[in-house]
C-alpha cells in the first residue's frame, strides 16, 4: 500500500534529519540565513519516492492541483516549493520536503580511496574548513546509504532520478491515481 510506503519514507526523514542535526553541530555548520540557492539549482533531480509525502500532505490539504498547475505553466528550474518569502529556508513544505533537501549540504559521499566528500555548495565547504574539517570523515551521513535505503522502500519509485519539479508532478500523479481509484482513506493513521 503507498501509505506504507509514505509511512516508511518519513521514519527514514526522522533518521536522516537526527544524523544530519548531529552532524552539523559537530561541524558548526548551517545554511547562510535566507539563502535558498540550492532550491534555485537548474540541475537539481530528484526521485518520485522520496516526494510522496509531500505529495500526500498535498493530496490531503486538497491542494495538488495548484502545484500542478504551476509546474504546467511554468519552465522555471527552481524547485516549486521554493518560496523566496517564506520561513525554514524558504520551501513551503518543508516538513515533506525531500530527501535532496534534507541532506544537500550536510551530508557526504564516498570517493574511491574512500574518503569521504562533503556534498555541499561553496558556502558551505568554506565555512567547513574554518570549523571542523575532521567532522566530514567522522560524522557526515553517508548520502548513498539514505539513497540506497530509499531504494529499498520501493525500487520502482526510486531508481529514476527527474529534474524537481517532475519529480513532485510524478509524485503528486501517483499519489492521486492511488486513492481516487482505490477509494481508500487518505490518512496514514499512527505513526510507528
Amino acid at each position: 500500500m503507498i501509505t506504507d510506503k509514505i509511512k516508511a519514507v518519513n521514519r527514514l526523514y526522522g533518521q536522516s534529519d537526527r544524523h544530519v542535526s548531529a552532524f552539523k553541530r559537530r561541524a558548526c555548520l548551517a545554511c547562510e540565513q535566507g539563502c535558498g540557492d540550492c532550491c534555485r539549482k537548474e540541475d537539481l533531480h530528484a526521485t518520485i519516492l522520496e516526494f510522496l509525502p509531500a505529495a500526500h500532505h498535498l493530496y490531503l490539504s486538497d491542494s495538488y492541483q495548484t502545484v500542478l498547475d504551476r509546474i504546467q505553466q511554468s519552465e522555471d528550474t527552481t524547485c516549486v516549493f521554493y518560496d523566496p518569502y517564506g520561513k525554514e529556508g524558504h520551501c513551503s513544505m518543508y516538513l515533506e520536503r525531500g530527501l535532496i533537501c534534507r541532506l544537500f549540504g550536510f551530508s557526504a559521499t564516498t570517493d574511491k580511496r574512500g574518503d569521504k566528500k562533503l556534498v555541499a555548495c561553496k558556502k558551505i565547504k568554506e565555512m567547513l574548513v574554518d570549523c571542523a574539517p575532521g567532522a566530514v570523515q567522522q560524522h557526515a551521513p553517508n548520502m548513498s546509504s539514505y539513497y540506497l535505503r530509499l531504494y529499498g522502500i520501493d525500487p520502482d519509485l526510486s531508481m529514476e532520478y527527474f529534474p524537481v519539479n517532475q519529480a513532485i508532478k510524478k509524485a503528486i500523479e501517483t499519489v492521486v491515481f492511488y486513492f481516487d481509484l482505490r477509494k481508500e482513506p487518505a490518512e496514514l493513521g499512527e505513526m510507528v
